[in-house]
């Protein structure tokens, strides 16, 4: 489960944020809000794919692509998104959503 802060953001489940991996998921409620805010810290080297969707019965689409920087953006909420991140750096990459 995605760990929640008393500043309402959740940051993004994974065992082991220095190698590639996509992330469990973080599960928003889209009617409450009509925006979210997502932000990643990536070292040169890496990219993360915010991926999102409105039901599970549909595919993962991707939402904004980022490389080899950080990233602060709003984009418009979804009933879950996850992370897919390509990292060969070792160095962590840590992202996380508004909620």
């Amino acid at each position: 489960m995605s760990t929640r802060n008393k500043n309402n953001y959740r940051v993004f489940p994974t065992p082991d944020n220095t190698i590639s991996y996509v992330s469990g998921s973080i599960k928003l409620d889209p009617y409450q809000n009509r925006t979210s805010v997502f932000q990643a810290d990536i070292p040169a080297g890496a990219t993360v794919v915010l991926e999102a969707r409105i039901d599970a019965s549909l595919p993962f689409v991707t939402v904004l692509t980022a490389s080899d920087s950080d990233v602060l953006q709003e984009v418009v909420t979804a009933a879950e998104y996850r992370i897919n991140v390509t990292n060969v750096t070792g160095n962590p990459v840590i992202a996380a959503m508004t909620i």
